[in-house]
């Protein structure tokens, strides 16, 4: 291997890297606006209009953690990648139903 295809497998790996780590705070986030909206669900009926989106449901987002979790052990980094991506964009949809304040999310 020449030296500038082992730069190139290098900068693959760091941006392999920076994207798990993303996917991995993602992953967090997501779980954490699950249980947030659960604890939600539990203390009673939300106060939102009945014409919003009701959001995704607990089995998909749940469903997707798995997903992702099980994909450790696929070879193939660009489903992770996906699944992630996935994640993301499902937790991105709860957190704007939820609101940043019961997201926890600081807003000034």
């Amino acid at each position: 291997m020449d030296r500038l295809q082992a730069d190139r497998c290098l900068e693959v790996a760091r941006e392999l890297r920076a994207a798990a780590e993303e996917t991995r705070r993602t992953l967090q986030a997501s779980r954490d606006l699950v249980r947030r909206s659960r604890e939600q669900t539990a203390a009673g009926p939300s106060t939102g209009r009945k014409d919003e989106d009701p959001g995704p449901s607990n089995q998909l987002v749940t469903s997707l953690i798995d997903a992702y979790e099980a994909s450790e052990d696929d070879p193939d980094t660009q489903t992770r990648l996906l699944l992630g991506r996935v994640l993301h964009h499902v937790g991105r949809r709860v957190a704007g139903l939820m609101g940043p304040r019961a997201a926890g999310i600081a807003v000034h």
